[in-house]
């Protein structure tokens, strides 16, 4: 390779040989003289820290310029690079150095983020006096014209035999193998490459290096480049939208890909379509018209242009006329079976996509073939490779055996199987039909149910054409009487519709057979995957075998007599109903859930009858027919259930005991897996880069699960002296702040004696709705007593206000006449009415309360949008048990929830506690997962004291949905 790169850097040493592009969009470009001396230089440092012909360098890097003078000066130096994931941990790239260690291959020198800027400066400092950067001057003389001698020597006496890249295959079928590729494997398979698809004789081109130089096809695209004497980019991080503007720019040709990067290219050329369609045709024409003319003028690929009212950059605006994939000569396509999906949007676009088959073991691909509407699958081999397909069964599938230029000799840690005439025995099944070449999957991925052979990938291939499904992995897992059965993992398409279970069951049986449906299917927004997006395939089935299996459900009816009658400014309560839920999986796990509906419609439209229809009818039934991998998925199934949407609270209780289940499953506490989420909220918000976020387990670091947050309380109406009696009460058992109820004419006195007999205490205000206009003086009243908000003051009925329409508008009017801040709560009864809250600026805070949105992962989106907009958010319970109070508290564990909730000790209210531990606020200071109960929300119910109180008990099992009441 180093003789063609010099021989190239002699005849036009001026000319760009690649550019660098950071993740903050900031290019450095490098000429041939450039790159040529700064390669040799290094070469020659490297050799004075003892590294010698023969020997291997540890690179630990990201794609950057160093890869790339890295492995030039291993060509010019006759030694190797051992190409590290830089993604991995320390740990795991520990193990793979050790291991090649004790397979005798000497590791001379490591080099990595720490390190690497060091010895690029003094690569720099050897070369240039006072001047950083890789600038070459030509009056300096000595070190340069030595870089020069040593590089015009090397690439005499270059061999292409020499053992180049030690790189690891990815493990995904069994322990990572180190692949050792020579010079000649790299070169001979680029060049066998390039005459496929570098187009027409001495055609020029441009390739895009997105893929991560420490796998083999993104350092092929490097060689490749080398080879064809074509200019690179080269970049740091995936952004499909500043590929596809640096592609219109640049005139880009070539790129490289797996299959998530090609879905994402195409997601943001539709983007465009759509932003250019809905600003009209005429002002987007006008924008791309002048682009040839302003691009350069403003600016490049940043640049902004007007069209027509919106603000394109002017790639985007090319792109939303012309398309913008269909502009390269070729998008090679790799990394994993074809999606058809994919295939069929890339098509649409009229995107030159080819489809390519290889591995580490061979330098890359070994056959492609270009993607038509009449393709049915077959790959060509490129020219030099040949292959053989051994025991093939009646069909013509088999193990694929390759022999080629390409074909590494054999691992450095592990050893290979070759056939006797030199063909690599691959892990894949594969047919030669025509000349072409059938990949159907890897052999290990093929499994046996009922004494017939499963292919996963005839499963794949059938559920990405599934409208909707973007992509999917299957695999067999243990089953008692078939051995084994399909499972799927299925991702959504951003954007579309939400798909059920029996949905996609329904789609797959019009194709395939019941033995080829999957037993369980598990829907998720993001499959795990890889750094550079292939399906992360052992946490696909790690996933999968932490996933909620709902075998029962059991719905308590319980009546729980208060302590005292309790008076609202609505209704005085002598005892509260509730329905708790258990979901109990198949290993006998249960998860508890809560549904905190009224018996009646007083506070709220939905009631606890008719949501103990709808837990029996409706939603028991479709968790036990589910499988879910995370229990976010689970509020997304309700909100696509038809007729689930009208009964938040029901949703929420047993979306809440699947929360808990999972946190049993996992042993991870509520507070941990929320606080995981609201991570993966805050990076889905900011996320650039093309990573997807985490998926699976709570990766909030805890040492104890145990974790103690402060508690506010709630004092009925009263006399001023018994407020006073009951606050003092409060105050002496730690509560943090103190909520009052009022109502016109009832509360101002008792809240100015609680003031004058406390007066730093935080002191916030209930009116349940219950003021008029006719009593300003009256609200303005409690403005002079330091009041920390009023929830809800005004009477919107009685003032003629709808809620479905301006109660917010309203309230936000109304707040300019008041000094304290107006607290929204009965104004919303679900989640979508309490995103109009983000309308309102003057509306800072909203009490949360998790059945009136649904359940945990609606009410935690809430949350989060809320802190990131600057509002304030109190979690308020609604007169219920440990079970909801708990997982209410878990809330304030989140950065930026501060103020203490109205959680107070059920002792409060109620003379019986169902949960063990009990619900106390011992000091004002609630304990989230006490010793022996560290998983989950944090407590088990006491059968003792649940029979004392319960009315009805319902058990739905699958095919059981109307089963009737068991009565104790």
């Amino acid at each position: 390779m180093i003789d063609i790169f010099e021989s190239t850097a002699q005849a036009r040493p001026d000319s760009v040989f690649f550019s660098y592009v950071d993740r903050r969009g900031e290019e450095t470009s490098y000429t041939y003289r450039e790159t040529r001396l700064l390669a040799a230089q290094l070469a020659r440092r490297l050799r004075d820290k003892g590294v010698f012909p023969g020997d291997m360098v540890a690179v630990d890097l990201p794609n950057c310029p160093m890869y790339v003078f890295l492995a030039l000066a291993a060509a010019y130096g006759s030694f190797g690079l051992v190409a590290l994931n830089h993604r991995l941990t320390a740990a795991e790239k520990l193990t793979r150095i050790l291991e090649l260690e004790r397979c005798g291959v000497r590791i001379a020198y490591r080099i990595d983020g720490e390190s690497e800027p060091r010895l690029f400066e003094q690569v720099c400092n050897s070369l240039l006096r006072g001047e950083r950067g890789g600038r070459v001057d030509d009056s300096l003389g000595g070190s340069v014209e030595d870089a020069i001698h040593f590089a015009e020597r090397a690439a005499h006496i270059f061999d292409p035999d020499q053992r180049a890249l030690l790189m690891f295959t990815s493990g995904t079928s069994g322990k990572p193998k180190g692949a050792e590729l020579t010079w000649s494997n790299l070169v001979e398979s680029a060049g066998a490459s390039n005459r496929v698809l570098a187009g027409r004789h001495g055609s020029r081109g441009l390739w895009q290096a997105v893929l991560p130089l420490f796998h083999v096809g993104g350092f092929q695209v490097l060689v490749r480049s080398v080879c064809s004497r074509w200019p690179l980019r080269l970049y740091e991080g995936f952004d499909a939208a500043r590929i596809l503007e640096d592609a219109a720019v640049h005139h880009a040709t070539h790129i490289s890909v797996v299959d998530k990067m090609l879905q994402d290219m195409l997601n943001v050329q539709l983007s465009w379509e759509r932003a250019a369609r809905r600003k009209g045709a005429t002002g987007v024409d006008a924008a791309a018209g002048a682009v040839a003319s302003a691009g350069a003028a403003v600016g490049g690929p940043g640049a902004r242009v007007s069209a027509g009212g919106a603000v394109l950059s002017t790639a985007a605006a090319t792109a939303a006329t012309r398309g913008s994939l269909d502009q390269y000569q070729c998008v090679l396509l790799g990394g994993g079976p074809l999606n058809a999906n994919t295939v069929r949007r890339a098509l649409a676009v009229k995107a030159r996509v080819y489809a390519s088959y290889g591995m580490t073991e061979t330098s890359s691909q070994v056959a492609n073939t270009l993607i038509t509407s009449q393709f049915t699958g077959g790959l060509r081999l490129l020219p030099g490779y040949s292959a053989r397909i051994v025991d093939p069964d009646e069909g013509g599938f088999g193990r694929l055996a390759l022999r080629g230029p390409g074909v590494f000799g054999g691992y450095a840690n592990a050893r290979a199987a070759f056939t006797v005439d030199g063909f690599f025995l691959t892990g894949d099944t594969a047919a030669l039909h025509e000349g072409c070449l059938y990949i159907r999957e890897r052999t290990a991925d093929m499994f046996v149910s009922g004494g017939e052979n499963v292919y996963p990938a005839e499963i794949v291939d059938t559920l990405v054409r599934i409208p909707g499904i973007s992509d999917a992995y299957v695999f067999g897992v243990p089953d008692a009487r078939w051995g084994r059965r399909p499972a799927a993992v299925v991702e959504l398409a951003p954007g579309a519709p939400p798909l059920s279970v029996a949905s996609i069951r329904q789609a797959l049986s019009k194709r395939l057979s019941r033995l080829y449906i999957p037993e369980q299917i598990c829907i998720v927004n993001e499959m795990p995957r890889a750094g550079i997006g292939k399906i992360d395939r052992a946490a696909c089935e790690g996933l999968f075998r932490q996933h909620i299996d709902i075998a029962r459900v059991v719905l308590h009816r319980v009546r729980l007599p208060f302590s005292k009658p309790f008076k609202t400014p609505k209704e005085t309560l002598t005892y509260r109903e509730l329905i708790l839920v258990e979901v109990v999986d198949k290993k006998g796990r249960v998860g508890l859930g809560e549904c905190t509906a009224f018996d009646t419609d007083w506070y709220l439209p939905e009631t606890l009858e008719e949501d103990l229809r709808v837990l029996r009818e409706l939603l028991a039934p479709q968790v036990i027919a589910r499988t879910y991998l995370h229990p976010r998925e689970v509020s997304g199934d309700f909100a696509a259930l038809e007729g689930a949407a009208a009964f938040p609270m029901a949703c929420s209780a047993l979306e809440m005991a699947c929360w808990d289940l999972y946190g049993k499953i996992t042993e991870a506490p509520l507070w941990a897996l929320i606080g995981e989420e609201f991570d993966r909220l805050s990076r889905a918000a900011t996320f650039r880069d093309g990573e997807p976020p985490a998926v699976g387990k709570a990766s909030v670091p805890y040492r104890s699960p145990a974790r103690q947050v402060y508690s506010g309380a709630v004092v009925g109406l009263g006399t001023p002296a018994q407020t006073v009696e009951d606050v003092r009460a409060c105050v002496r058992q730690g509560y943090q702040r103190i909520k009052l109820k009022v109502a016109p004419g009832k509360g101002l006195p008792a809240v100015r004696a609680v003031r004058r007999a406390f007066p730093d205490l935080l002191i916030t205000l209930d009116a349940n709705q219950s003021f008029s206009l006719h009593h300003m003086a009256e609200l303005r009243a409690y403005d002079q007593l330091d009041i920390g908000w009023i929830e809800e003051p005004l009477n919107l009925s009685a003032a003629g206000v709808s809620r479905h329409e301006n109660a917010f508008a309203r309230l936000a009017s109304f707040q300019h006449t008041l000094a304290m801040p107006i607290c929204v709560d009965e104004s919303f009864v679900n989640r979508h009415e309490a995103t109009w809250l983000f309308d309102y600026p003057e509306l800072r805070c909203a009490m949360v309360k998790i059945g009136k949105f649904g359940g945990i992962q609606p009410a935690l989106e809430f949350v989060h949008r809320a802190l990131s907009e600057g509002r304030e958010v109190c979690m308020s319970g609604m007169y219920d048990t440990g079970i909801s109070r708990f997982a209410h508290a878990a809330f304030q564990t989140l950065p930026g929830v501060v103020i203490p909730g109205d959680l107070g000790a059920t002792d409060r209210y109620f003379d019986i506690d169902l949960t063990e531990p009990a619900y106390e606020v011992p000091d004002g200071i609630i304990t989230l997962n006490a010793p022996g109960h560290e998983s989950g929300i944090g407590c088990d119910l006491v059968p003792r004291a649940l029979a004392e109180v319960r009315q009805r008990r319902f058990v739905i099992e699958a095919g059981s949905a109307s089963a009737a009441p068991v009565v104790p």
